[in-house]
């Protein structure tokens, strides 16, 4: 059952060709996209009204917002006072299955549970009564696929009586499906970063002012250290709704043992400590100081988050070890070349890079990063592929299909030609790539070979399914 649940999923996806009308709309096709929710809402149920029941946490930024959420969720889950507290998670994109999106203490929700959430929500969108209110003439008769799982996950939290509801933007912030809770305990604004321009703008002033979109009337907000002009924004947006804003500092080094490693993830702990104490000080403020530190404590500890420096050795070849990021701004690819250089410091073993980059985003500006901060020669060989697998839940729409590889051939050139190394390799989806990878370098069980894969969220979910079987 849960495959005819993807099928059906996936039929949801936008087509590439929707997406380009989108983005050149420069967002305006966004401004119906909270009331439509809302209608969709209404549809299956649910009144908006509904979602102040899930005391929400809601999150946004660039980079380090899903971060920010799985630390987040951590900590929430080892609140115990006055009782123990079922904690959901909706976040994107997912890396193997879909189902990763909608978590519950931590963990993706069953096959049975997705199976049994998604037809029940779909259902009810097909059925003819009652009718579904038309925002606009042109107002879709089913949500997209983003949309459409915001729909099961507050479906799902609501039926399993969640105690808060972390709930990570898709993009932006004003105009995500999201950002139809009206009354959240606290907003998070992670660090902000030029991305999605096409719908957010090519300023981070613009940027900011998106994102600053989640800000609610008297909610609580944090941020964290940004440009003078992102915080100006959202300083002024906060005032324009008499929300008080402040900014959280990195935490100290060793202030803590973080569950997910990387010297950048203190500044998403940091968020994530500021959130969860200020959710306790509204909800439950009575609660013992040492109690409170003792749950963000441990919760930072057990923090997880996959397909975020992540490291792994190949189920079947020993002598290979993956390093999988997916990062896919200048920011966090800086982070990420950062981290993998701190993983092999003073190491003698072979590394190849795996990389590619969504369609939409530079992967000049990637690469350019990644060879500044991994250093000159480090790569023995560079492999480069589209964001292609063969599993169902990873079927994308959304992208243009260029059976040339323009693309990868280009990132080819612009590797060679930036880091002096000309043993590249293209193949045409991810299975390939990892088939060749284990071939020649795990079959050479004399050499111990390292892998950063890298670039995107959805290549390192493939490279996941395909090296490891699991995230």
């Amino acid at each position: 059952m849960v495959f005819s649940a993807i099928r059906d999923l996936n039929g949801l996806q936008t087509n590439y060709s929707i997406v380009q009308m989108i983005r050149a709309s420069g967002g305006r096709m966004n401004e119906y996209s909270i009331p439509e929710f809302e209608a969709f809402m209404e549809k299956i149920g649910y009144k908006v009204e509904d979602l102040d029941r899930l005391n929400i946490i809601h999150v946004t930024g660039t980079k380090g917002k899903g971060s920010t959420c799985a630390f987040v969720s951590s900590i929430m889950q080892q609140i115990d006072s006055p009782h123990r507290l079922k904690v959901g998670l909706f976040t994107s994109p997912h890396l193997i299955e879909a189902r990763e999106r909608i978590q519950i203490n931590g963990k993706p929700i069953s096959k049975e549970l997705f199976t049994k959430y998604f037809y029940e929500t779909y259902n009810r969108l097909q059925s003819p009564t009652p009718p579904l209110r038309k925002v606009s003439p042109t107002s879709p008769d089913m949500p997209m696929y983003f949309r459409f799982l915001n729909l099961m996950a507050i479906h799902t939290f609501l039926s399993e009586g969640v105690d808060v509801a972390v709930m990570e933007v898709g993009v932006g912030g004003q105009y995500d499906s999201t950002n139809a809770v009206r009354k959240p305990v606290v907003c998070g604004i992670a660090s902000l970063g030029l991305d999605h321009q096409s719908s957010l703008g090519s300023t981070i002033e613009s940027v900011a002012w998106h994102k600053a979109g989640i800000i609610k009337d008297g909610v609580p907000a944090f941020t964290v250290p940004q440009e003078d002009a992102a915080i100006e924004v959202i300083r002024s947006r906060a005032a324009e709704r008499n929300a008080p804003v402040a900014i959280t500092e990195p935490l100290p080094i060793g202030k803590y043992q973080l569950g997910i490693p990387g010297d950048h993830q203190r500044i998403n702990a940091a968020l994530a400590e500021t959130l969860c104490r200020e959710w306790v000080r509204i909800k439950t403020p009575n609660v013992d100081a040492a109690k409170v530190d003792s749950w963000v404590t441990k919760g930072i500890r057990l923090a997880s988050w996959p397909g975020r420096s992540q490291t792994f050795v190949s189920p079947r070849y020993h002598n290979l070890t993956w390093h999988v990021d997916g990062a896919h701004t200048v920011e966090s690819m800086t982070a990420c070349a950062k981290w993998f250089a701190g993983e092999r410091a003073n190491s003698s073993f072979k590394c190849v890079l795996l990389f590619n980059a969504a369609h939409e985003r530079s992967f000049k500006d990637l690469l350019q990063t990644l060879n500044k901060h991994a250093g000159k020669g480090e790569f023995v060989e560079a492999i480069f592929c589209p964001n292609l697998t063969s599993r169902a839940d990873s079927q994308n729409s959304t992208v243009h299909k260029d059976e040339k590889l323009t693309q990868q051939h280009e990132s080819a050139r612009i590797w060679t030609e930036l880091s002096g190394n000309t043993a590249t390799k293209v193949f045409p989806n991810i299975n390939a790539a990892v088939d060749y990878v284990e071939s020649k370098y795990g079959s050479d069980s004399s050499a111990e070979t390292h892998v950063l894969a890298t670039g995107s969220l959805h290549l390192v979910g493939g490279v996941l399914d395909a090296a490891k079987g699991s995230i």
